[in-house]
């Protein structure tokens, strides 16, 4: 099941384990503001990130994030359905986060 995180702490807390950043917004969100550290290339709504979530080891802890939280919990929702158990989806995404931004 997935997990949900809404702070900067949360998030530190997980990256400093190795948590991997995904943000699943197109690129043009992205361009917008991010997460420092985030991976990218993983557009949701084009299709592009079910042509490359195989990229990725189902053995690592993921943090996914969107404009919302929508598209994010889809994808680890998705990503549940192909084994991967280690999911935390950004509560409220890029819109209620209160964290640093580059």
């Amino acid at each position: 099941m997935t997990k949900e995180i809404s702070s900067p702490e949360e998030l530190m807390a997980l990256t400093s384990e190795g948590a991997i950043l995904i943000d699943v917004r197109s690129s043009e969100e992205y361009d917008t503001s991010k997460i420092p550290n985030v991976k990218t290339g993983f557009d949701w709504n084009s299709g592009e990130f079910h042509d490359r979530y195989d990229d990725l080891d189902p053995e690592n802890t993921y943090i996914l994030i969107c404009r919302s939280g929508s598209r994010s919990m889809q994808a680890c929702q998705y990503m549940e359905s192909l084994g991967f158990s280690n999911l935390y989806n950004l509560k409220g995404g890029m819109l209620a986060w209160t964290g640093e931004t580059e």
